[in-house]
């Protein structure tokens, strides 16, 4: 392939050990960000054949820079320099890396001690084992991106028939290929449980043995690789500051995930995908068990008067209450995907009494005191948490008790 007039003419030149790690560095941006619908991010207890560790690629890609394609990886960071849409740069020069690994692998053939030493300087073992998924996603670039298209039209389908020609019209048969469209398209999808009943539909059955021969265990393998990647977005020690609408999607996510197996397929305990489900609901259960601990505790600390000092309300403790509130209501909705039942029911309970006395000593305060601005600002607060965890009927009645002591003090 010609190269593009934006790349500077630097094919055949030498390339010092100085400029190494900028090509390298340079590059594996536009790499990562070209194979990004496949990669996954820790942690990833369990390894599904269409999902790729961002670091294993990483790791993969500088080999490749460093000791396979040192020239193309030189003029794809010029490009870059240059102004160049890196992902573009990226894919005008595939085709040439990809000649490059198909060389390398035929020499690995008949030389194990090349193939010894690629391992080691790729990684080890472990990225050894995934670069044949790497090489193909290379490959299928295209196939891929009309996955997530792809992904994003059947997402939007209601009728269950139109959604089974849809999966049926994926003809992919090398199960490598088929794993890597199936992660790309279970990551555009909104809501994949449509998508996995039409997949029983053309299967015939529920059952793991009749999913899989229809060709769709991948399907299965690609929505649970996206389920575990929702634990990874849920810090494993929560802060003031961490994001909580971040975190609430993420919850969400794996809820939707997981009931589209749970309520289209008949999963047997102990079989592997059993298993991993287990694990994966554990796993991001036990991530919610200290801050739904800690919900009350905050809504007490924001909304109580301090025993010492001047009164004041810290802004800090409200966003504290009202993002473990918002955490609480997004919990219990997704309560069937969860292992956090006696948890939750003790939380809900512990925060309905919570908010319900303090936003009632709070209005009690400020009708005794309408000018004083914080107990103005404690009632606000208190008249939200009453309004997340309960309804907004109740905080309207709230609001007109606050406005009524209000217009009585302006009354004289």
């Amino acid at each position: 392939m010609a190269l593009p007039d934006t790349f500077p003419g630097v094919k055949n030149q030498p390339h010092g050990a100085g400029g190494a790690k900028r090509r390298i560095d340079a590059g594996k941006d536009a790499f990562l960000e070209a194979l990004e619908g496949i990669l996954v991010d820790p942690p990833v207890p369990h390894a599904f054949a269409g999902a790729i560790e961002r670091e294993t690629a990483g790791k993969i890609w500088t080999w490749m820079a460093r000791d396979i394609a040192d020239d193309e990886a030189a003029r794809l960071a010029d490009a870059i320099d240059s102004g160049a849409d890196a992902v573009e740069a990226f894919d005008l020069l595939l085709p040439e890396i990809l000649e490059k690994l198909k060389a390398n692998a035929v020499a690995e053939k008949d030389d194990r001690e090349l193939e010894r030493r690629n391992s080691i300087q790729m990684g080890g073992e472990e990225a050894r084992q995934r670069l044949a998924a790497v090489i193909m996603a290379m490959r299928r670039r295209p196939l891929l991106a009309q996955a997530g298209k792809f992904g994003i039209a059947v997402g939007s389908m209601s009728d269950e028939a139109a959604m089974a020609t849809a999966l049926q019209s994926i003809s992919i048969t090398n199960p490598l290929t088929r794993a890597l469209w199936m992660q790309v398209m279970v990551g555009h999808m909104a809501n994949p449980s449509r998508a996995m009943a039409a997949a029983v539909a053309i299967a015939g059955g529920n059952g793991e043995t009749r999913i899989t021969n229809a060709g769709y265990g991948a399907l299965v393998e690609a929505v649970l690789s996206h389920a575990q990647s929702q634990i990874g977005k849920l810090a494993s020690q929560p802060n003031l500051f961490s994001d909580v609408d971040f975190s609430c999607k993420a919850i969400d996510r794996f809820h939707r995930l997981m009931r589209a197996i749970n309520y289209n397929l008949e999963i047997e305990r102990r079989s592997l995908w059993g298993t991993i489900m287990t694990d994966l609901t554990a796993r991001l259960s036990e991530r919610l068990e200290r801050p739904m601990k800690e919900i009350t505790l905050n809504v007490t600390q924001a909304l109580r008067r301090p025993r010492d000092g001047n009164d004041r309300v810290d802004a800090d403790d409200v966003l504290a209450a009202l993002n473990g509130l918002y955490l609480l209501m997004t919990v219990r909705k997704c309560r069937d995907s969860l292992a956090v039942n006696a948890l939750l029911d003790q939380a809900w309970a512990d925060t309905g009494q919570t908010v319900e006395v303090l936003v009632t000593r709070a209005l009690d305060m400020y009708r005794g005191a309408p000018a004083d601005p914080v107990a103005r600002e404690r009632l606000d607060a208190g008249i939200k948490m009453a309004e997340i965890r309960f309804n907004p009927e109740y905080a309207d009645i709230l609001r007109r008790a606050r406005d009524g002591a209000e217009r009585r003090t302006a009354q004289g």
